[in-house]
């Protein structure tokens, strides 16, 4: 707004003829409607209201007994309804104030006690259920309220019956329908994490973040549900949405330095809500209470009735601060078993007694500063109308505050804090090097993390086109971060297992630390690495969360400068917050970051801690969607308009990617140091260590457990690579070579202090692989529509797939047509051979799904053939030791079962055995 706009302009003329936008005295009929926030609690004298129902109204009740009171042809209607609709009220008694929270128990007690007493007339209808749901249970029905079809439904109906009361279409009649404020300081500070504002002398209920979050969240909802509707209405309504100057003006409770523990009045200028302990604009103590009656249906008469609930079952209570409440003609006990009275006011219900101090009538609707910021932004956009409706240009919209408003402490943040956009950048550089040098070509400082994913991990050999993107991203700033896939540790509802076939947790860790070394083996400038599939239980003992935490020590002591992310794509516990430098909490559609995000329960110090992901996003929403991501503390970002099965696949036009990156200001990630190594590698103990099991490419170590040992490492041929945690004795060598021997390996206890010993070297070897190679005893038998394939896969591949074809045309009428691949070599003519194959089964143990070949390639083509597969069913896999099993319905399909390839691929060369027909290269 461009400045404050006086009040007498709504009352009179100016005298020249000069326009000036801000003279509303046209307006000469104005009315305003709705809950206890157009009714002005705590607003100071009012100049005459339709209906005193302000303080617990509902939509139902503006249409159906404010809206009837209104004059026809009202230039300006003022609304503020909908909170009242998701249970506001509740929430402030469930989560904050806790007048009246009760077990199951007490609940039928009161239930009973309102149908028999007659001292408690005014409960007949009450909502016992609702006093029980306990925070987390009202804070879930309130979401579940506000996205049901009925809240939606509801404001449309309540806007079409505003509208009608303006006059005729076009005659320049105007509703303001202003949002609702978020409570909490977004930064989410753990100063009120201990606080509690509950009223009894009971265990209380804390101002927690994660309840202080989901409140401001539910205030959003419900303000974008609103502005929807408004939408949908059309011209004749606007949304006055002045939440952001309430956070812009730091006016929300616990905003950062501020006590709210403190019983004293008026603790902080600026606040722009009404607390417990704020005194009226009268000058009136908020700790005197009269206990006059009031009616049942106001928001203090809701507050009277859960207290004296409280005090039906418990005659005993105690208020807290009970000190200070000034003395009353009534005390609280006898108030609240006196007789309740029919109301003067015949539709506000039952009179009950007050039985609170008067402080508590306020809480949480706004002080006068806030009604003002209100009323100015109103008068700002009827100005602005104004200006437009008389030819002249839009007013640009500056809110300035005549008042001294709270500066909360501040620190300087490091340039490199700021919100950066961090890519899950699984494009093969091979096939889309445009995209990759389109890529390394943004800004640094925004496009901060990449992330390489070669085979599912590193494979175990260079793959040059790899190399290149990540030397030249390490070249211009970049982290480069290597991909590793920790399987949720196996203990997922999947089971995921090893390449191996191993659910053990020590062979998941003997894994994940071995593909650690294999990246930086291979790609000495990679930047760090992203730990996918990551499990965010803490477990037992915070046995998950350590050993990831051990895992992220081994990484950065053996790799310094390592920049390490963990992503389960979902929220943390607390017990996570140190186990990496970043972890990734949500990883959905844009649909989902809107409806149904849920944060940690905890909020880190930097923001950079956390990485949200969010596909599906509209170009023009991406700005939107980075700010809401800063709002929920996350300081790594991706946004993208891919979509399943694989958002990861594709880059965002540059116009989608500018827009991205004009969103974000900027930074580097996180690198923290790792923890201080703080004991010996001593050689000798354990002195029982000795191979358990062998096989084609890895060696089993098992072991005694060591008194006060800290951890184990593992050496081969006296160089360490592997570290496991105390409480595992059991290691699996892998990636060793079929046919090795004399593999010379150790195990050495981590005590914080010994003498030392003598190295205890234990002989290794790994059999060799029969003559018909890693993949054997191939075949497949029929049953009905269905054909069961099996193969003994004898070395861990990273992926192994099943690759079906059809009956080709061998006449030659129609091309041949499908996926080709090569079959190695040529015949004694010096001809070279490929195999066709049509449908594809990959996946893994928890779940298979048959592919159909989409692409483009047959023999006449001289392109590249194109990987394009869709999906048209299941296809179940099993792997038991060595051998696999799939089971494929050949139902609809031109499958043909004779023609097939079971293919190898990752961590050992690519292996293809071939059972069907060969066809001429054809110049492919």
């Amino acid at each position: 707004m461009n400045a404050s706009f006086e009040a007498r302009n709504l009352m009179s003329r100016q005298d020249d003829d000069v326009f000036d936008p801000s003279d509303l005295s046209f307006i000469t009929r104005l009315a305003a409607i709705g809950d206890s926030y157009s009714a002005g609690i705590g607003a100071g004298d009012r100049l005459g209201l339709h209906s005193e129902n302000g303080g617990q109204t509902v939509i139902a009740d503006v249409i159906e007994t404010q809206i009837p009171l209104l004059d026809p042809n009202q230039q300006v209607i003022l609304l503020s309804a909908g909170g009242n609709d998701i249970g506001l009220t509740k929430i402030l008694n469930q989560c904050i104030y806790q007048f009246s929270v009760l077990n199951p128990e007490q609940v039928a007690v009161a239930k009973i006690a309102a149908a028999t007493d007659d001292r408690f007339k005014w409960a007949k209808d009450f909502d016992f259920d609702a006093a029980g749901l306990g925070c987390e249970g009202q804070l879930d029905a309130s979401r579940q309220l506000i996205d049901s079809p009925t809240f939606s439904n509801d404001l449309d109906t309540l806007l079409s019956a505003a509208k009608k009361k303006l006059g005729l279409t076009g005659s320049g009649g105007m509703i303001y329908y202003t949002g609702y404020a978020k409570f909490w300081a977004e930064d989410l500070t753990s100063e009120c994490d201990n606080v509690s504002w509950s009223t009894w002398i009971y265990p209380d209920q804390k101002l927690t973040k994660s309840h202080r979050r989901t409140m401001n969240e539910l205030v959003d909802a419900v303000n974008t549900k609103i502005a929807a509707a408004v939408e949908r209405a059309g011209a004749s309504v606007k949304f006055v949405d002045y939440d952001g100057y309430v956070g812009y003006f730091n006016g929300r409770f616990c905003e950062a330095g501020v006590d709210e523990a403190t019983t004293e009045s008026n603790t902080r200028p600026g606040l722009m809500f009404y607390e417990m302990s704020t005194w009226d604009v009268f000058g009136g103590s908020p700790w005197k209470r009269d206990t006059s009656g009031v009616p049942s249906d106001t928001f203090v008469g809701y507050l009277s009735q859960l207290a004296q609930l409280t005090l039906l079952l418990d005659p005993g209570a105690q208020l807290v601060n009970e000190d200070l409440i000034e003395s009353a003609p009534v005390d609280i006990s006898s108030a609240a078993f006196a007789k309740s009275t029919e109301s003067t006011d015949s539709f506000l219900g039952i009179e009950v007694p007050n039985m609170l101090p008067d402080g508590y009538g306020r809480v949480f609707h706004p002080k006068i500063l806030l009604h003002e910021l209100i009323a100015n932004l109103v008068i700002y956009h009827m100005v602005d109308l104004n200006s437009q409706r008389n030819g002249f240009a839009a007013i640009p919209e500056k809110l300035e505050m005549d008042t001294c408003l709270y500066k909360p402490p501040t620190t300087t943040p490091s340039s490199d804090q700021g919100q950066q956009i961090a890519i899950a950048s699984y494009i093969n550089p091979l096939g889309e090097p445009a995209t990759w040098q389109r890529l390394l070509a943004y800004d640094s400082n925004k496009i901060s993390v990449l992330v390489a994913n070669v085979l599912n991990g590193p494979d175990y050999i260079v793959e040059d086109n790899w190399k290149l993107v990540i030397d030249q991203a390490a070249g211009q700033g970049k982290t480069i971060l290597g991909y590793v896939r920790t399987g949720y540790l196996g203990v997922s509802q999947q089971k995921f297992t090893t390449r191996l076939g191993s659910h053990n947790l020590a062979d998941w860790a003997s894994q994940i630390e071995q593909d650690v070394d294999k990246w930086f083996e291979l790609y000495s400038s990679l930047g760090g690495i992203f730990f996918d599939e990551g499990w965010p239980e803490c477990g037992d003992n915070n046995i998950y969360a350590d050993l990831y935490a051990y895992i992220n020590n081994y990484t950065k002591r053996k790799h310094p400068g390592a920049y390490t992310v963990l992503n389960p794509g979902s929220p943390m516990a607390q017990c996570f917050e140190n186990t990496m430098d970043t972890l990734l909490t949500f990883e959905s559609s844009y649909e989902n970051y809107q409806s149904s995000y849920v944060p940690n329960d905890w909020t880190p110090t930097d923001p950079r801690k956390i990485w949200h992901i969010v596909y599906r996003v509209p170009q023009d929403q991406v700005a939107n969607v980075a700010a809401l991501a800063r709002s929920r503390g996350a300081g790594l970002l991706e946004v993208t308009d891919d979509d399943n099965p694989n958002p990861y696949d594709t880059l965002p036009n540059d116009a989608y990617m500018q827009a991205a990156i004009n969103a974000v200001a900027g930074g580097k990630p996180p690198i923290n140091d790792p923890a201080e190594a703080t004991g010996s590698y001593v050689a000798g103990i354990p002195n029982d260590a000795d191979i358990s099991s062998s096989d084609y490419t890895s060696v089993t170590l098992t072991w005694s457990p060591v008194s006060n040992s800290l951890g184990y490492a593992v050496y081969r041929n006296g160089i360490q690579f592997l570290e496991l945690p105390a409480s595992m004795t059991r290691a699996t060598v892998g990636m060793l070579e079929p046919g090795s021997s004399d593999i010379a390996l150790e195990i050495r206890t981590i005590l914080a202090s010994s003498n030392g010993g003598t190295s205890r070297l234990i002989r290794a070897s790994t059999s060799s692989l029969p003559s018909n190679g890693s993949i054997t005893n191939t075949g497949f038998t029929k049953n009905g529509k269905t054909v069961t394939y099996t193969a003994d896969v004898l070395v861990p591949y990273a992926f192994v797939q099943l690759f079906i074809g059809i009956q080709q045309d061998d006449l030659g009428l129609t091309a041949i047509h499908g996926w080709p691949i090569d079959k190695p070599g040529v015949d004694s003519n010096g001809v070279g051979w490929l195999q066709i194959v049509n449908y594809l089964v990959e996946g893994n143990d928890f779940y298979s799904a048959l592919y159909k070949y989409t692409g483009t390639w047959n023999e006449h083509t001289k392109a590249n053939a194109e990987w394009s597969w869709s999906p048209i069913g299941v296809a179940p896999q099993v792997q038991s030791g060595y051998t696999y099993t799939w089971t494929v319905p050949f139902d609809g399909t031109d499958a043909k079962a004779s023609e097939y390839i079971v293919q190898g691929q990752g961590y050992a060369p690519i292996t293809n055995v071939f059972m069907g027909t060969p066809y001429y290269r054809l110049g492919y």
